[in-house]
């Protein structure tokens, strides 16, 4: 992104936004960019009524495109990087505040080497790698000066050589089988987690968005086997007797000579060649049918299924709604919680309270007409 095209989002972020803070600009050198016919005069009249100068006003909104906007470089083709958005939860945020205590005032570097001679640049991948270990050293060594049990294990009688890569694997999996798996509700850390490993896999060629793809199949194959195994007889909901059937078939095909599969490539293979398109969640589970779905089923490539979109999951209105017991209980708990704020005191604003009331009374009559076409 050249300067141009810079500031002219930076001062369309300016317009939108207020009480920004006094940017220092002494010293600053002059420079300049070409902006749309009429955008000069438009940006004076408005640092005019807002009382700062322009080169205060466009400080500004340079100051704040910068703070809300990042580029990505990793696996990019174009050396300047590509404008990406990232979002990250409330652990990250702790970190790269720490990290910014720690390094010096005069660098730019969130991820400059530490220590008390540290190389000029940027923290390396083996950098890290040597840090996260010696990080292990210091607490196992902690832990044995103050006889505490908290110590990371050896593996194989020796201590466990970590790097950067595992622990986006972990996140991977926590991302699959954190409550809400693949179809959730309105549950923070799976909106999160789309947008976290959309967003990345969206603007970098990073193998991360298919680790965790590969780990939410697995998980659901397991909740599959639960589900076929457990509660294929207690489904209820508009969808619940094609849930039962492709259940029934799911559990016919895992289980071979009386045994059932537990081994992850197997079902793998079973869910590639026979996927009973049944995605479970927190609160409802889907009956994946295109022509049914109230979602915006993605167009699928050649030769693959489409799959239901999470993100405009309407559960309470769609045909392809099935519930589990668990399914009934956390849409129970909602409306228990929907109930507290609507008793609550002070009350809630008259829209936001009717907008409550609606989600609850919503919520009851959906699980009253699950139960009766049980």
């Amino acid at each position: 992104m050249d300067i141009q095209d810079a500031a002219e989002h930076a001062i369309k972020a300016w317009y939108e936004a207020d009480g920004l803070p006094e940017v220092k600009t002494d010293g600053a050198k002059t420079w300049g960019t070409f902006l749309p016919v009429g955008e000069p005069d438009r940006f004076k009249g408005v640092c005019a009524e807002r009382g700062v100068t322009y080169v205060q006003g466009l400080a500004q909104a340079l100051t704040l495109w910068l703070d809300n906007t990042s580029l990505a470089f990793k696996g990019e083709h174009d050396p300047r990087g590509t404008q990406a958005t990232w979002i990250i939860g409330a652990p990250a945020a702790r970190a790269v505040r720490v990290l910014e205590r720690l390094q010096p005032a005069d660098t730019d570097l969130l991820l400059h080497s530490l220590g008390p001679h540290p190389k000029p640049g940027a923290m390396t991948l083996r950098t890290s790698n040597e840090l996260i270990n010696q990080v292990i050293t210091w607490i196992n060594n902690y832990c044995r000066a103050y006889d505490l049990t908290d110590a990371i294990p050896d593996v194989n009688g020796s201590p466990w050589k970590l790097t950067t890569r595992q622990f986006r694997r972990t996140l991977a999996w926590y991302i699959a089988r954190r409550p809400g798996g693949v179809i959730a509700g309105a549950v923070q850390y799976r909106h999160l987690s789309i947008h976290m490993f959309e967003g990345y896999a969206g603007t970098s060629d990073s193998a991360f968005r298919a680790e965790v793809e590969a780990e939410q199949a697995l998980a659901r194959g397991e909740h599959l086997l639960a589900l076929a195994t457990d509660h294929q007889h207690h489904l209820q909901g508009p969808a619940a007797a094609e849930a039962a059937a492709r259940l029934g078939d799911f559990h016919r095909r895992t289980h071979f000579t009386g045994a059932v599969v537990t081994d992850p490539h197997r079902l793998r293979r079973v869910l590639t060649t026979h996927d009973p398109e049944v995605y479970p969640g927190t609160y409802v589970t889907c009956v994946f049918n295109p022509d049914k779905a109230l979602c915006r089923p993605k167009i699928a490539p050649r030769g693959q299924r489409p799959r239901p979109v999470a993100l405009d999951c309407r559960p309470l209105d769609c045909h392809n709604v099935a519930l589990t017991p668990d399914n009934a209980s956390a849409l129970a708990a909602e409306a228990d919680r929907l109930d507290d704020q609507i008793r609550s005191r002070p009350t809630l604003p008259p829209l936001l309270l009717a907008d409550v009331h609606r989600r609850r009374d919503a919520i009851l009559g959906f699980l009253q007409t699950a139960t009766v076409s049980r």
